[in-house]
Formats: structure tokens, sequence, C-alpha cells
């Protein structure tokens, strides 16, 4: 089988990378993987001598490469072939390119089953083909190797000299941006929205905004709807930012010397943090080898998972995340991961000093993650859940 993989700029290298390991799996499995880099200046030329032969499906991350046209066409119309997409972002960043229209070719997977609902209640039946949950896989070293246990745990507590770390970017004391000169229906739906999110673990935001609809006494048409919900990207956002500051603000109060790499953290917002520049994808694969416990924001991805949990456990490294619906699911607190929650936030300081002071304890916990890693979430069993995709999208849409 023929794959072409986009592939394009992004932030730390982590999507590029992404699309380099699954194309390396693919390619174990015996399948001819083209990758198109998109921004690079022969793009196009490779992409027109890939198209000399039939592909069967070209894939991408946040629908790269969607826009792509011949004449009136989709370019995957016009080669009959199908186009399959993972979002690793919530729908409403990325609406534009969910609403392109296909001849049944269209299949898009999401790393939270919230946003998979989201987006078939939004569009019309047969708008997609197929919509899954498929969060993104675990990546090792670069080329890509699985690491060997034995020697990944051996002497884990004396070979890793980072006893704690984030990566990540720091976006600033949260704003409402939503907020203007004028205070309307919308704008203090949105305050009540986020609020309410805020006030519990795993809900999502447009749940949130649905509930303070109803008790406003409002029902709006689903395009109507559908319409809020693309208005509320700031208030995404804001929720987003507020989760990750207040979790870093409390742990700099209590003087944690949290080991930091990422953007926005110049000004060094927080002094007990020991920030070591803006490091790289490809610069954390290593960091990880070298890590005790790495501490997960999952981004508000509220039943789903981060591609920063299963890089972590894949690599030997415990994981302290906040809980999602999905982690609770596949993972017990305690044995293969720990868990804390945004409405117990104090907690966090306590479950960290408990865990680092118990080397012994914390690898039992990270060999049990590198085990449910190892098992369900490298890029090898995203490679099948994809051609899985595909197999079922041609017997039911031919």
């Amino acid at each position: 089988m023929r794959i072409v993989l986009f592939k394009g700029q992004s932030q730390y290298g982590s999507l590029r990378l992404h699309i380099d390991q699954l194309a390396a799996a693919f390619t174990a499995m015996g399948h001819e993987a083209i990758v198109i880099d998109l921004a690079a200046p022969d793009g196009v030329a490779r992409l027109n001598a890939a198209l000399s032969r039939h592909v069967q499906f070209f894939y991408a991350l946040n629908s790269m490469g969607v826009d792509l046209r011949v004449g009136d066409q989709t370019l995957f119309d016009a080669v009959d072939s199908v186009f399959i997409t993972l979002h690793v972002d919530h729908p409403v960043h990325l609406w534009p390119r969910l609403e392109t229209k296909m001849d049944r070719r269209f299949v898009v997977s999401f790393l939270d089953e919230t946003h998979v609902k989201l987006t078939r209640d939004c569009f019309p039946p047969g708008h997609f083909a197929a919509l899954s949950l498929m969060p993104p896989g675990a990546n090792t070293s670069i080329p890509p190797a699985m690491p060997d246990e034995d020697t990944l745990f051996r002497d884990w507590a004396e070979r890793r000299d980072i006893p704690l770390l984030f990566t990540g970017t720091y976006r600033g004391t949260p704003q409402r941006g939503w907020h203007g000169a004028e205070r309307n229906f919308v704008t203090t739906l949105f305050d009540d929205a986020a609020d309410l999110a805020l006030s519990q673990d795993t809900l999502a935001l447009e749940d949130a905004i649905d509930q303070v609809l109803a008790a406003r006494d409002t029902s709006l048409s689903p395009a109507a709807r559908t319409q809020l919900i693309c208005k509320s990207r700031e208030v995404y956002q804001y929720v987003e930012a507020y989760r990750r500051h207040q979790m870093l603000a409390t742990l700099n109060a209590a003087g944690v010397p949290l080991v930091v790499y990422g953007k926005g953290w110049e000004n060094r917002p927080f002094p007990a943090f020991d920030w070591r520049g803006e490091g790289s994808f490809e610069e954390t694969l290593r960091l990880l080898r070298r890590t005790r416990l790495v501490l997960n924001s999952n981004n508000n991805f509220v039943a789903g998972g981060h591609e920063r949990v299963f890089a972590a456990q894949i690599n030997g490294a415990a994981v302290v995340s906040d809980t999602s619906r999905y982690y609770d699911r596949h993972y017990a607190d305690g044995r293969d991961m720990l868990f804390y929650r945004w409405t117990a936030l104090d907690a966090l300081l306590t479950r960290i000093e408990a865990a680092l002071a118990d080397p012994g304890g914390l690898a039992a916990v990270a060999q049990a993650g590198f085990r449910q890693a190892t098992t369900h979430h490298t890029w090898d069993v995203r490679a099948r859940h994809i051609l899985d995709l595909f197999a079922a999208v041609n017997i039911l849409t031919r």
C-alpha cells in the first residue's frame, strides 16, 4: 500500500516527529510510506512525483494539506484517495479545516472523546466518512527504536538526575479575552461556562455552555449552538491557560524545584523553577531518559490523552497528571500513573513529595506505565488503527 504523509511547521517539532515515527511504523509493516514536507521548497514537486502512481490514502495531523485542490475538487477526490487526519487540538481551533467537503473521503480522529462527540453533533450526517478516538502515539528515540525494559530500569533512580520535569509553554497570566466594552448575553454566558468548567475535573467546555444555557432557560437551534461554540475559542484558551497557571503557581509558592523547558519562561515568572531553555521535542526525548517524574497538564483534554504522558512512559519516566475520563478507564492511580485533580490542587504538592521520597515505589509506577505504553500506545498500535479506519471506509463507502 502507498501512503503519503504530510508534515509542516509545528511548535518544538513535535508534530513533525509524530509523522516521522508513524511513517517508520508503516514502513516496518511493509507499506510504502512517503513523507512530504509541505513547508519545504520542493514540497510540491515531491508531491507531484508521489502522485505518479496511485496513493491509497493521505495522512496528516490537524488536517494539514486538506486545502490542496485540483481545479474545483479537493486533491483527494481528484486522485480517488482518502484523507485521514488526527486533530491534536480542540476542534474549535481548526473549524474551517473540518468544514472541507469531500466525496466520502474525509476521516478524522481526535485525542479526546468529547472532541469526537462535538464534531459529530455539529456537522451533517455524511460530512465525514468516519470519526474516531485516537490519542497520539508514544515517541521513542530518533530514529525510533523500542527501549529495552531491562536496560531502561536497571539502576533506575541512580541514572535519572532530573527529579521532576515539565516541558511546555507558559502562556502568561490567563485573560478573559472575550471581554470587551459591552457586556451582553454571550460574554456573560462565556463567563459562567468558564467558571463552571473550572469548578469540575472533567467537564468539557461545550457541555458547560449547554448547562449554562439550560440554567438560563434558553434553547438554541443546532446551527445557533454550533455558531456559539465556534465563537468560544478564547474561552477554551482561557480555561486551558488558567489551569496550567494555577498548577504552576501552586508549586512555585511551595518552592518546588521544577525543571522546566519551553517557551514563555524568559522573564522567570516562577522563581522557584529551574528553566533551562526553550528546548525541542527531540531534546525532550533525551531528557525523559534522565527524569524520574514528569509533570503533565492535560491541555484541558478532559476525556483524552496527551502525547507528553505516553512519551514519558515509553522512555521510562513516571507521570503525575491531572485526570481525564480516558485515563480513568485505562490507568490505575498509584499503579501505572499518579493523578491529581483540579478541584483538589493543593494535594498535588503532597503527591509529588511522597513520590520523590520513595524512588523504589516510583520506579515501580514508571515500569508499569512503560508496559502500558509499549502495549497500547506505540505508533505501531496507532498505525494499525489507521489502517483499520482505511479498510472500514473502503468497505462502507465504495
